[in-house]
């Protein structure tokens, strides 16, 4: 159900208001106590709210879209699923569903079933309103006879009749009931239809004749809506609770149900939250945040790793949650109503054998499946495709979603008897067609289903530890093996080349970059840059946590290349901010008898370049006391600080950092090497330095926002009503803004002015930024106009990169700033660029002025060239790039880096200290911009 949990981790922010019984009680008593609480009823309802959503889409409301039968009445799925259903994550095509959600208030129900041919695997869940699997008929349970069996509410006490073949005992008053029924292939579809008619669903009283008792009071459904997930969470989890009474195997429940009673959660309470104080209201809202953060964690750790696969359970019965909710809600998030373990195992995987996101856009896979090591199951497996976003099923040329063992006799083996399956977007061939599974443009979810798995080996089981593995899903080619698109650029063979000889530091991860992360074949998820990088940076990061009176020592050399930086952070609010602690290139001084590289009138090229930074556990000195130079402080809480080493456009012949040639061996330093000294005197070497300070990352750094909070941002109903969701935050007249901090600049952008200038806007860096750069964005939407002209004056720059040899300048000149570039980005959740010019790359007329066109490429116009005095520069084709649905494709946004700027320059971006003056303070530096179209700009005087 993802869809559901986007609606409800959007919407977190928007809690209000939970029910009180005692109110009174409540203001006097622990905050900490309702806090607790109110996370407990969260994880506890969360999964039957989930649940709610299902029920009254299919069987309450026959406008919903997804509407299957009234109560009661049994509906048949005779097809298979397809892109089209979308109210159910990962949804099953190889098993027709049948299904019904049953009313067992006034009298039992009766199910039979069929003989079915014993070849056939069906299986009949059991759901209560908990999502607990209460119980199963089928293949695996009751084998293929025909045989009826009675499924009991909570409050029945009759006797089963013998003609009965088993009592099923429901703890909720409402069951849901999910057939599933094998399809060998499309031509097997009329006897599906068959089996499915031999179901049935009636009364008891129909069943055996006997007098029909009173009807059960007619039930007034809430109409649903994603408030359910938030402020109105309580009445809807108390009307469903009338229906799930704590008694027979529920009552271990009682002690829970009357903590939550005490704060108005429970069948026939009323919700009091307008009566309750802000501090009341804010434990509670804190409460459900941490309850979702909770199941995004449970979610994560369910099941072990196994070739890339995740092995696990997440569905099961009472017993198998035991009072873990947590668990119970993950499975809601993970995929509602799966089945339990016993009757199917469900290995699913987002990742290669590498740990790399797998990418249809990016890479062609393949799996093999060893002779004789098929899925070892009692009745059938599959593997399926879905969207990496919306963990739907996605559309392809072949409507093929699947690959399952009753296709085996039209797949083609290997020689050796093996089999292999082609995972890529486009056909592998002809040859190879019938063994294709077509993956989408972009993020993949694969997930294998086992039906009945066998419990002698080879088997699955214990689930993570058994025999049996799944094969890896091997990345086999590279779909993104470009070359350099302008001068300057680097080529593949050059972030392949620098990516091996520094990819391998201890402490100093990396390298990091755009081309890093879509060019290499296998990039580590470390390398991804999460946060719209430049085009043509290099950065190096790593995470530390240092005593206090400790130190370390890096020695380094500085690189060819127009600019270093070596920076501080710390982790605040889920962003790394600044923390005032950074040396850029020419604030370094360099060792004895080096030179510094990046002053006015230094010899870039000479080899002698070492230098020595200093990092101290202590705290900095007092503002106007001297400083130590070469010194960076962190401080004596030892607590985690990052480094970021920044490295941008390296010189002509140089690998990716500047620190040695492209084109052969050198025995130049490059990564610094490093040594740490203890408060006692106690020296560290390199290594020791790494296992005593490091703080190894795990993964890819974590986005600012997430898919759902972007969301929030864009739908919010508190947005500047000038703002439309179909553009928010980009305006008809786009102007350009100075980067203050994450909260003005970009959630900001979305507000009435009024509320934005409420914003504290003068703050350190985040988001990682660099403390010596001047950052500028405007917000743009194609709807306003397909191409988007900028123009602005390009303050004066060195052009370090080839200079007369070939090789980069060879004295570094005066100007107004060090680097300037511009980069197309996609939205924060993202947090990619898809292109970028760096000063040298843009055209300027004899006044040192630039014409800057953005647009996708077949809105280019043909003379937006570089020969006609106009730079290009792509609009995403993916828009936000979130993906889903709900990415709006036609989203753009456009970030200035202008760097390490003279102090001599009065028009410096640097002088713009308050929102709203950049046009001012900047004058002809100030970007400006317009829409236009295609035909329009060609139109133009400008030649082509």
């Amino acid at each position: 159900m993802r869809k559901l949990m986007i609606r409800l981790a959007v919407a977190m922010a928007m809690v209000s208001s939970v029910g009180s019984a005692s109110l009174a009680a409540q203001e006097k008593g622990d905050l900490a106590e309702i806090r607790a609480v109110v996370e407990e009823a969260y994880l506890y309802g969360l999964p039957m709210v989930v649940g709610y959503k299902v029920m009254h889409d299919f069987f309450i409301d026959p406008k919903s879209g997804q509407f299957k039968a009234p109560i009661n009445q049994l509906h048949n799925e005779a097809r298979v699923f397809t892109p089209r259903d979308t109210a159910i994550s990962t949804p099953n095509s190889d098993t027709p569903y049948s299904m019904v959600m049953l009313d067992l208030r006034a009298e039992p129900m009766v199910l039979c079933m069929p003989k079915i041919d014993p070849a056939r695997y069906y299986d009949v869940q059991l759901i209560d309103l908990y999502t607990d699997n209460y119980g199963y008929i089928g293949s695996r349970t009751t084998g293929s006879d025909a045989g009826c069996y009675l499924i009991a509410g909570p409050d029945w006490k009759g006797e089963a009749p013998a003609s009965v073949a088993k009592t099923f005992r429901s703890e909720t008053q409402f069951s849901l009931v999910v057939y599933r029924t094998q399809l060998f292939n499309p031509a097997d579809m009329p006897n599906v239809k068959k089996v499915q008619a031999g179901y049935s669903v009636k009364p008891l009283s129909a069943f055996t004749g006997a007098v029909k008792p009173p009807a059960a009071a007619a039930v007034q459904w809430p109409a649903f809506t994603p408030a359910a997930f938030t402020s109105e969470f309580v009445p809807y989890l108390n009307f469903l609770l009338q229906y799930a009474p704590a008694t027979g195997t529920a009552a271990v429940e009682m002690p829970m149900r009357e903590r939550f009673a005490k704060i108005g959660i429970g069948a026939g309470l009323k919700p009091g939250g307008e009566h309750m104080t802000p501090a009341v209201k804010a434990a509670m809202g804190e409460a459900m945040k941490a309850a979702l953060a909770k199941i995004g964690q449970t979610a994560e750790t369910v099941g072990t790793v196994v070739n890339g696969w995740n092995i696990g359970a997440a569905a099961g019965d009472r017993a198998f949650y035991n009072g873990n909710w947590a668990l119970r809600a993950a499975a809601a998030k993970l995929g509602i109503y799966g089945n339990s373990q016993a009757e199917a195992v469900y290995p699913f995987t987002r990742n290669d054998i590498n740990g790399i996101v797998l990418d249809g856009a990016k890479h062609t896979y393949q799996m093999t499946f060893a002779p004789g090591q098929l899925p070892p199951v009692n009745a059938f497996w599959s593997i399926t495709m879905y969207d990496g976003g919306t963990q739907l099923l996605i559309d392809n040329p072949i409507n093929r979603y699947l690959i399952n063992s009753p296709m085996l006799p039209g797949l083609k083996k290997n020689a050796d008897g093996s089999l292999t399956v082609y995972v890529q977007k486009d056909s592998p061939g002809k040859d190879k067609e019938s063994n294709w599974l077509p993956a989408p443009n972009g993020p993949m979810f694969v997930v294998m289903r086992m039906y009945w798995p066998r419990t002698e080996a080879p088997t699955v089981y214990p689930l993570g530890k058994g025999e049996w593995k799944p094969p890896q899903l091997l990345p086999i080619g590279n779909l993104n093996a470009l070359d350099v698109r302008r001068f300057g650029d680097k080529s593949l063979e050059n972030f392949i080349r620098t990516d091996t000889r520094y990819g391998h530091d201890g402490l100093l991860q990396g390298p990091r970059g755009w081309g890093y992360w879509h060019y290499l074949e296998y990039p580590r998820l470390i390398q991804n840059p999460n946060l719209w990088p430049d085009w043509q940076s290099t950065y190096f990061i790593g995470r530390f946590a240092m005593p206090a009176g400790s130190a370390m020592t890096f020695n380094y050399s500085f690189p060819r290349a127009r600019y270093f930086q070596f920076a501080l952070y710390k982790e605040e609010h889920g962003t790394f901010v600044s923390i005032g602690e950074s040396l850029a290139g020419p604030d370094i001084e360099p060792d004895a008898g080096s030179i510094n590289p990046f002053r006015v009138g230094a010899d870039r090229l000479s080899d002698k370049r070492d230098f020595t930074i200093h990092v101290l556990a202590q705290d900095p000195p007092a503002a106007g006391q001297p400083r130590a130079k070469n010194t960076l402080y962190v401080g004596t809480d030892g607590g985690e600080r990052q480094v970021v080493n920044r490295i941008y456009l390296s010189d002509q012949g140089s690998d990716g950092t500047g620190w040695a040639p492209a084109d052969r061996p050198s025995p130049a330093r490059g990564l610094p090497t490093y040594t740490g000294t203890l408060a006692d005197g106690s020296k560290l070497t390199q290594d020791e330095v790494v296992k005593r300070f490091g703080r190894p990352f795990s993964g890819a750094t974590k986005q600012p926002a997430t898919p759902e909070q972007w969301e929030h941002l864009v739908t919010a109903k508190t947005n500047d009503p000038t703002l439309k969701p179909d553009t928010a935050p980009a305006r008809p007249v786009p102007k350009w803004e100075k980067y203050w901090n994450i909260k003005y600049s970009i959630l900001g952008a979305f507000m009435p002015p009024a509320e934005r200038a409420k914003i504290p806007y003068k703050s350190a860096i985040d988001g990682g930024g660099d403390p010596e750069t001047e950052y500028m964005l405007v917000n743009l939407s194609r709807k306003f106009g397909p191409v988007y002209v900028m123009r602005g004056k390009m303050p004066t720059f060195p052009n370090t990169y080839a200079g007369s040899g070939g090789r980069g300048l060879e004295v570094m000149p005066a100007a107004q700033t060090q680097y300037f570039s511009l980069v197309s980005c996609e939205s924060m959740p993202s947090g990619q660029i898809v292109d970028g010019l760096t000063d040298m790359q843009i055209p300027l007329d004899k006044d040192g002025n630039y014409t800057i066109v953005y647009s996708r490429k077949e809105d280019r116009p043909k003379n937006a060239t570089a020969a006609n005095g106009v730079a290009w520069i792509e609009w995403s084709p993916r828009g936000e790039g979130i993906p889903g649905p709900k990415n709006r494709t036609d989203f753009g946004m456009l970030m200035l880096r202008i760097m390490a700027n003279s102090p001599d320059w009065q028009q410096s971006p640097n002088h713009v200290t308050e929102p709203g003056t950049e046009e001012t303070v900047m004058g002809p530096y100030y970007p400006r911009g317009e829409y236009t179209t295609k035909a329009a700009f060609e139109a133009s005087n400008l030649k082509k």
